[in-house]
């Protein structure tokens, strides 16, 4: 079973702590900002997008799995926000989405499920329905890491719930080249000390250099691209960043003043 046709197995892992940290990177990066209108154009269950909407923003979202759509919807509605979301493929944005923004986002280490020869199209597609003056925000893992370490089994610390914990255990497998990745998750809830279900999905993933989103942004003539560790700004050092944060502002456009005769 893939692992994000089954939204409620993703928001196992939402915290109150995932919240606060998700607030306090925006405002790093958002905070002097003239930002209005963001649309995260990879939303999954919206949890991403719930610290922006609680900020004040307008936001949208939209994502190709329907079943995402349907939960970011529901989520959204159980904290009272406003958001609006549309079911797309983030490689053709324009065919759902009317409207530019000040920011799109793609979010939760989405742009590894799209194979190397179309990130140039998905990243094209987010700068579509781009304002002049606003910001491309790419996060990820570091996949440059991933191949070189060809790292298979992560165990992960467990998440303490209300009344019980989730146990989290990841084990991946490599075709030849390592340039396809199958994440085999292995879940397990446990409710007052009991084991109350056991889950196991996979995922598959294209790793890509991070030179390419670079290199497409750069020749996008895309100003001011930085990179830094999810959820900590001053943090640079890609050799021990396990998952980045990449931030590129579109260039304004020059309008040609108009010559009176």
């Amino acid at each position: 079973m893939r692992f994000y046709d089954f939204p409620e197995a993703c928001d196992l892992f939402v915290t109150d702590q995932f919240f606060d940290d998700c607030t306090n990177f925006y405002k790093d990066l958002f905070g002097k900002k003239k930002y209005k209108d963001f649309l995260d154009c990879a939303v999954g269950t919206g949890q991403m997008l719930i610290p922006l909407a609680q900020m004040g923003f307008n936001v949208t979202g939209t994502d190709i799995n329907q079943n995402m759509i349907k939960k970011a919807t529901y989520n959204f509605a159980q904290n009272k926000l406003l958001g609006t979301f549309h079911v797309c493929d983030f490689k053709d944005l324009k065919s759902k989405v009317r409207f530019d923004y000040d920011c799109v986002l793609c979010s939760g280490n989405s742009l590894g499920h799209v194979k190397n020869e179309d990130i140039p199209i998905a990243i094209q597609s987010m700068d579509s329905v781009l304002r002049p003056g606003g910001m491309i925000y790419i996060d990820s893992k570091n996949w440059d890491n991933v191949q070189l370490r060809r790292q298979r089994f992560y165990l992960f610390n467990p998440v303490i719930r209300d009344r019980g914990r989730v146990n989290y255990v990841q084990v991946w497998d490599y075709n030849k080249d390592a340039s396809i990745i199958v994440f085999n998750y292995l879940i397990f809830e446990e409710i007052d000390n009991k084991i109350v279900s056991k889950r196991q999905y996979y995922e598959i993933y294209y790793p890509f250099k991070i030179g390419l989103v670079l290199q497409t942004l750069e020749e996008m003539n895309y100003k001011n691209i930085d990179v830094c560790k999810l959820g900590d700004t001053s943090q640079k050092d890609l050799e021990k960043i396990e998952w980045y944060a990449i931030t590129a502002e579109k260039p304004i456009e020059e309008i040609t003043p108009k010559v009176t005769i």
